[in-house]
């Protein structure tokens, strides 16, 4: 993902084109064009491949921004209505066409390529992931600082995320059913 500067022209840039891939994937489109994206935000081709390189690792940028900003791990202090506030938020991203478009940008990201070969946006995608579980552990390392027993950062996410990222998919039930009763299994069975 390209650094940027925090204003000017290189942060309006980012804005249009984020906007853009955005409203590009509300509307249905799977994986929008380099030229969609620049036709849609107003920034050139060449400014794009310039800025990011590929289109996956423009709709990589998008996605984590997005979750970043949409549903950050909150960190109250209190770990079960933590851990529910973020399960509500990915369910209710997943729920909708944007969100889940963004959601399968970031599992591509990650997926290998033929051949075993890792995805070329796969080092910003493993980079958020990073992020996303320190954010979690820092709540979690202050719950076992104050004496209890707090499941890991993967355990959380076989059983809280996990379900709701396979409802996403597959469809069998709402991303966000029983959300309270994961969160409970998660805390419960550590």
């Amino acid at each position: 993902m390209a650094d940027t500067r925090p204003g000017g022209r290189t942060a309006r840039t980012r804005a249009a084109v984020h906007t853009a891939v955005r409203e590009l994937f509300a509307e249905g489109h799977d994986q929008p064009s380099v030229r969609e994206v620049s036709e849609r935000s107003g920034v050139s081709e060449v400014t794009i491949y310039r800025r990011w390189g590929r289109i996956e690792a423009l709709v990589l940028d998008v996605a984590v921004t997005q979750l970043n900003e949409e549903s950050p791990f909150p960190d109250s202090g209190d770990l079960r209505r933590d851990l529910l506030d973020w399960a509500h938020a990915v369910a209710g991203q997943v729920k909708t066409r944007e969100g889940f478009a963004l959601f399968h940008a970031l599992a591509a990201a990650t997926s290998p390529l033929a051949g075993g070969k890792p995805a070329p946006t796969a080092d910003d995608a493993a980079r958020y992931l990073r992020q996303r579980t320190a954010q979690m552990q820092r709540a979690l390392d202050r719950v076992e600082a104050a004496g209890g027993k707090p499941p890991t950062v993967a355990h959380i996410f076989d059983v809280v995320l996990a379900p709701i990222y396979l409802r996403a998919v597959f469809g069998y039930e709402s991303p966000d059913k029983d959300l309270d009763a994961l969160v409970d299994q998660a805390l419960r069975s550590t």
